[in-house]
C-alpha cells in the first residue's frame, strides 16, 4: 500500500516518507513493526503472498535493521509458512509496465484499494531473538500480538542504534519456527546523491527526458530508486529502478516517466540494502539492512 501524505510541497515526516516508499506496492520486506517497545512488535501481518509449503523449508521470514534519513533506527521481522513456488515476489506487477530495471505502476483504482491486504497471513513465533553489535545487546525482540517482530530506537530504547560497517549477530531462540543464527554487516549512509534530494525545497522532475540519479558507488547489494507521484493528496503513480550498488547510477526511461503527468509533486527515495541469508532446521531467514535517502520532487 502506497502512503500520500503530500500537499504541494509540505513539510514531511522523513520517517513516514521512508516507509511510504520501502512498502511501496508488495516490494517491501517481510513483517515490519510500528516500532514498539520490544515485544510489541507491530506493523502488518498480512505479509505478501502467503501459501502452503511446496517442500523445501517450511517457513521463511525476514529480519531487516533500518536507519532513516532522521537517524531513526528501526528493527522488524516476521515468519510465515514458506509460500508455494508459484506465489513468489513480483518486481513489477502484473499491471505495471517494465523498462529494464524499472518498473511503473499506475495509481490504485479506488475499487481495487485493500486488494493485495485481502486474508490474513499467519505469523509465527521464533522464540526470543536477540540482536549483539559485538558484545553490547541491542535487543531483545519477542513476537508482538500479530506474531510480528519490531522495535524502534527512541527515549526508551536507547540502545537501538549502530554504526554503518557494525556487524549485528542476529540469533533466535526457536519456537515454531526453529533458532537459527547469522550476522549482518549493516550499510553504510547514502553519500554523493545527485541530484541533492531536499524535504524543504523540491528537486525538479523533466518527464520528457531520461531522469538520472547517481551516488557514491558501496558495496551493499542493491539501490532501489522510487519515485512516486501524487495529485495533491491522491496517488498518481510510481516508477522503481532497482540496480547494483557498485553501479553508482540509475536512469529513468522516459517511456516511463511519461506516464506520469506533469505538475504532479511526489517524492523520490533511494534506498540502500544489504542482504545475507540464516538458516535453521525449518526455515529460511533474510537478514536486511537498509538506509534511506528521501527527498520531494516536482514533475514537469
Amino acid at each position: 500500500m502506497k502512503l500520500f501524505i503530500l500537499a504541494g510541497v509540505a513539510s514531511l515526516s522523513c520517517g513516514a516518507l521512508v516507509a511510504a516508499c520501502s512498502s511501496s506496492s508488495n516490494k517491501g520486506y517481510a513483517g515490519g513493526g510500528d516500532g514498539g517497545n520490544s515485544g510489541d512488535g507491530g506493523g502488518d501481518a498480512k505479509t505478501g503472498d502467503g501459501g502452503s509449503s511446496s517442500g523445501g523449508t517450511p517457513y521463511s521470514g525476514t529480519l531487516a535493521a533500518a536507519e532513516t534519513t532522521a537517524g531513526v533506527y528501526d528493527i522488524a521481522g516476521s515468519f510465515i509458512a514458506t509460500p508455494d513456488a508459484s506465489a513468489t515476489a513480483n518486481t513489477c506487477p502484473g499491471s505495471g509496465i517494465t523498462s529494464g530495471s524499472c518498473c511503473y505502476e499506475p495509481p490504485i483504482v479506488a475499487s481495487d484499494a485493500g486488494a493485495a491486504d485481502a486474508g490474513t497471513i499467519a505469523v509465527f513465533s521464533a522464540g526470543t531473538i536477540t540482536i549483539k553489535d559485538g558484545t553490547a545487546t541491542l535487543a531483545n525482540l519477542n513476537p508482538g500480538t500479530n506474531g510480528a517482530y519490531g522495535i524502534t530506537s527512541g527515549a526508551s530504547n536507547p540502545t537501538v542504534k549502530w554504526t554503518g560497517g557494525d556487524t549485528l549477530a542476529v540469533s533466535a531462540a526457536g519456537a515454531t519456527v526453529d533458532a537459527f543464527t547469522g550476522n549482518l554487516v549493516t550499510v553504510v549512509a547514502l553519500a554523493g546523491v545527485t541530484p541533492a534530494l531536499s524535504l524543504q525545497t523540491a528537486t525538479t522532475v523533466p518527464l520528457a527526458d531520461p531522469y538520472v540519479v547517481s551516488w557514491t558507488p558501496g558495496t551493499a547489494t542493491t539501490v532501489r530508486v522510487t519515485l512516486i507521484a501524487a495529485k495533491g493528496t491522491t496517488e498518481d503513480g510510481s516508477v522503481s529502478c532497482s540496480v547494483d550498488d557498485s553501479a553508482g547510477t540509475v536512469s529513468f526511461p522516459t517511456a516511463l516517466l511519461s506516464k506520469l503527468t506533469t505538475g504532479d509533486t511526489g517524492i523520490i527515495t533511494l534506498t540502500r540494502t544489504s542482504l545475507t541469508t540464516a538458516t535453521g532446521n525449518n526455515a529460511t531467514v533474510q537478514l536486511a539492512s537498509t538506509t534511506s535517502s528521501t527527498g520531494l520532487v516536482k514533475l514537469q
